[in-house]
């Protein structure tokens, strides 16, 4: 192994037990003995960002690219400071870069799908997150799916969605909510209602929720009982 090799191992382990300082000079040794070590600059990039020097970070994570624009890693690391920038165009674009080198990434896939929706294209969004749950990411890439499908109209589909990602983790209030606003908007006033009382039985606290319950009671004449 050679001295920058050696001294990147240092680094990469100071930096992950939690010694910045030490991870900080060792990165700075490296660059100033190989200033185009791409795996240097991307790893000195994820710490400064963890500091929160994110304008700093994006130059790294830049010019790491520059001289590895394979590297899928970076590229999503780089895209995940974009956001954090709030630079949601530019993001998705570095997104797409990795997508590019591994077509099936689902951390770029999803990553695609906040980018787009930041952006405001719900259409490109919907469509990310749709391909990231094809690949089997899980629940919360699905409930993503489904409000974006929902904002776009496509209520259905929506639907179905959620009801997967529900399938998935029956635990999470925010899905069970969407969930049965939509129902009700559709008219499926029996699913809505199920669907509000299971809200209700993960946080009884919330008087919105009963709220909308009592809605549909007074509209259906239908009068479910919380549980």
């Amino acid at each position: 192994m050679n001295t920058t090799s050696a001294l990147l191992t240092a680094a990469f382990d100071h930096h992950q037990t939690g010694g910045f300082e030490e991870a900080e000079f060792l990165y700075r040794r490296i660059l100033a003995i190989e200033p185009v070590r791409a795996d240097a600059l991307h790893r000195y990039g994820l710490l400064t960002a963890q500091l929160g020097r994110l304008e700093e970070a994006d130059g790294q994570l830049d010019r790491a690219l520059v001289l590895e624009p394979a590297d899928a890693e970076a590229a999503v690391n780089h895209a995940k400071i974009l956001r954090a920038l709030r630079r949601p165009e530019e993001a998705a674009h570095r997104f797409r870069h990795a997508l590019v080198l591994t077509p099936t990434l689902p951390s770029a896939l999803e990553g695609l799908g906040h980018a787009e929706r930041e952006a405001g294209h719900g259409t490109a969004a919907a469509g990310a997150y749709g391909r990231a749950a094809l690949l089997g990411t899980g629940a919360a890439v699905l409930h993503q799916w489904g409000i974006a499908l929902e904002g776009i109209g496509r209520d259905e589909k929506a639907v179905e969605a959620l009801r997967r990602s529900a399938d998935l983790d029956a635990t999470v209030p925010s899905v069970a909510v969407r969930l049965a606003a939509i129902l009700q908007r559709m008219g499926r006033s029996d699913e809505a209602a199920r669907w509000y009382r299971h809200a209700l039985v993960l946080q009884p606290g919330r008087d919105d929720v009963r709220k909308s319950l009592s809605g549909i009671h007074v509209g259906t004449g239908f009068t479910p009982p919380v549980t």
